[in-house]
């Protein structure tokens, strides 16, 4: 999935694999061993670019992202404000990856997207002001938005939950 800025900084996901390629679950309950995906991405903030490579996320938390950017592009700035501020930020159980949503108008999203721990760009962190990690700044049009959402789910296909 390619979230693309209209200044040209990007941050690019995907699936690489699941985190244990023969897991699978044997009870009832969940099971998180099962279910950790292997993300791989790219981005560049305007001044640098890095890659990286980690399992970061679960198979539930990738259709949350999903679900999450799918009502960004249906968002507009009364509802924004309006939001409870924990709606605003996806939180994922490991720090590698956030997402917040900055503002919305006029046809477009800015969406912050932070990189922590493995995902960090190359000599360390450029942790914004709460801390939350390096920051990259995206201001995408809602059609874009939705798009990406939809490529997302697409691939997810080949990850369901275990």
């Amino acid at each position: 999935m390619r979230l693309q800025s209209l200044d040209g900084k990007f941050v690019d996901i995907v699936v690489a694999s699941y985190q244990f390629s023969g897991g699978r679950s044997s009870s009832d309950h969940v099971d998180w061993d099962a279910n950790w995906l292997v993300i791989r991405g790219k981005a560049w903030d305007g001044v640098q670019s890095w890659e990286f490579q980690d399992p970061c996320m679960t198979t539930w938390e990738a259709r949350e992202l999903a679900s999450w950017l799918r009502g960004l592009s249906n968002a507009n700035s009364a509802t924004v404000a309006a939001a409870d501020p924990e709606e605003v930020r996806l939180w994922l159980t490991e720090p590698n990856l956030m997402f917040t949503l900055a503002a919305t108008s006029q046809g477009t999203t800015t969406l912050d997207v932070y990189f922590d721990a493995e995902s960090q760009p190359p000599g360390g962190s450029n942790d914004d002001e709460d801390g939350l990690g390096h920051r990259v700044r995206l201001t995408i049009p809602h059609t874009d938005v939705a798009a990406a959402a939809s490529e997302w789910e697409q691939d997810l296909i080949a990850f369901p939950t275990r």
